[in-house]
């Protein structure tokens, strides 16, 4: 499942990014307005994505809900995602407009039912 996640986190910045130009915070609003157009888009067999949005200071945050799947421990999930996210940050040439922008991402996560499991959160500090 994690890796289906890591695919996910590309496919957002491989097809949509390359069509942004102008502020990055004007960026990832276009991002944002495109990405929801295709929400709800089934990610992979676990992972829905529901909307993304943006805040000021190059900050976008996705909303999935994860089905299909039981975490028992959203703690450890969340500690093994979250390496996997910040390593295609660093060495995936798609990463790009992330690394060179100070993008900050935030990922939220419920189940099936809307119930909040975790977020994770990566600063540029963290991929840079």
């Amino acid at each position: 499942m994690k890796q289906g996640l890591l695919y996910i986190i590309l496919f957002i910045g491989i097809i949509i990014f390359p069509r942004c130009t102008g502020s990055v915070d004007s960026q990832l609003k276009k991002l944002s307005e495109e990405a929801n157009t295709k929400c709800p888009r089934i990610l992979d067999q676990w992972t829905r994505l529901d909307s993304c949005t943006t805040f000021p200071n190059q900050t976008i945050r996705y909303y999935h809900t994860l089905s299909e799947v039981t975490i028992t421990d959203t703690t450890l999930f969340k500690s093994q995602l979250q390496p996997q996210i910040i390593s295609s940050l660093k060495t995936n040439p798609d990463m790009k407009f992330f690394r060179e922008n100070n993008v900050t991402m935030q990922y939220e996560y419920r189940d099936q039912t809307g119930k909040y499991l975790f977020s994770v959160i990566i600063e540029p500090k963290e991929y840079k």
